[in-house]
């Protein structure tokens, strides 16, 4: 987990065992295969890639599980959050094979978030490991806790890097400690400024892509306005929020010939909207 966080000069990893990482990569290339198989119908590479994904996850869960703690490898954030984002917690059954442990999933995420709040609400991940720590806590909802992790002006940050006048990523979060000021690390938090906090996604449907696409926002503490945009193969998806005095409103703007499903804070039920211009209003 390249440049982890900690009281050290950033570098190799130091709170999360190399082999862990490397291992669960291993794993999420195996399951990648096994994906491509299924979309071709190649059913030998679908059961031979099946069947080793199975034994790297045997593998894994006995190297760096510690099943009386519920805690992966050091226990780190890095260690925690990626056998929860590739949903690795799980154990065998009577034939061996492996399955989802809810059990274990939710003490695991328990441990991840105990050690966020531990530390201050800050990160202790690398740039390996801010995608799936990131992405771990939106897929589970914690999108106040995401907030709370980057609002503020103090490292880790990006408020920090800015207070120093900083107009591009830098390659650890204070590059006073001798490091590059212009560096493409630490930029995973894009992925949840466009799925989570602007909620812009594609269909879960295949083959739908962004013909069919979902607006899903997540406002999040004291925050009032939100823009972006995105390229699509049919055109460019505008999305904008501002939340204030109780009120959300959401101006959202869908492609000729696309159908965006929009949930709106708070409601359980989507609307669906075809190729034009909207705005939508619910109370907060």
């Amino acid at each position: 987990d390249w440049y982890d966080y900690g009281d050290f000069r950033a570098g190799f990893s130091r709170n999360t065992p190399v082999p862990l990482v490397a291992t669960a990569h291993y794993y999420m290339t195996v399951m990648y295969l096994v994906k491509a198989a299924k979309m071709v119908g190649n059913d030998f590479d679908t059961r031979y890639y099946t069947s080793l994904a199975q034994d790297i996850m045997a593998a894994f869960n006995k190297c760096f599980l510690h099943k009386d703690t519920a805690q992966y490898g050091t226990g780190s954030q890095c260690s925690n959050a990626l056998p929860l984002y590739l949903q690795m917690t799980q154990n065998a059954d009577e034939q061996g094979n492996y399955r989802p442990d809810a059990d274990l999933n939710e003490k695991v995420f328990t441990n991840l978030i105990k050690d966020v709040e531990a530390h201050g609400n800050r990160l202790t991940t690398g740039d390996v490991g801010n995608r799936y720590l990131i992405q771990t806590l939106a897929r589970n909802g914690e999108h106040e806790l995401i907030y709370k992790m980057f609002n503020h002006e103090e490292a880790p940050g990006y408020g920090f890097q800015l207070k120093f006048g900083a107009t591009t990523l830098t390659e650890q979060w204070d590059p006073r400690q001798g490091s590059s000021w212009n560096h493409f690390m630490m930029g995973q938090i894009d992925e949840w400024f466009f799925n989570s906090l602007v909620g812009i996604r594609p269909s879960t449907t295949p083959k739908q892509g962004y013909q069919k696409f979902i607006i899903a926002p997540q406002p999040v503490g004291d925050l009032k306005y939100v823009k972006a945009s995105y390229e699509t193969l049919y055109g460019t998806i505008n999305v904008d929020w501002t939340c204030e005095n109780g009120t959300f409103t959401l101006n959202v703007s869908v492609p000729v010939n696309t159908t965006a499903v929009v949930y709106l804070p708070g409601e359980k039920e989507p609307k669906e909207i075809q190729s034009g211009t909207y705005q939508l209003v619910c109370a907060k």
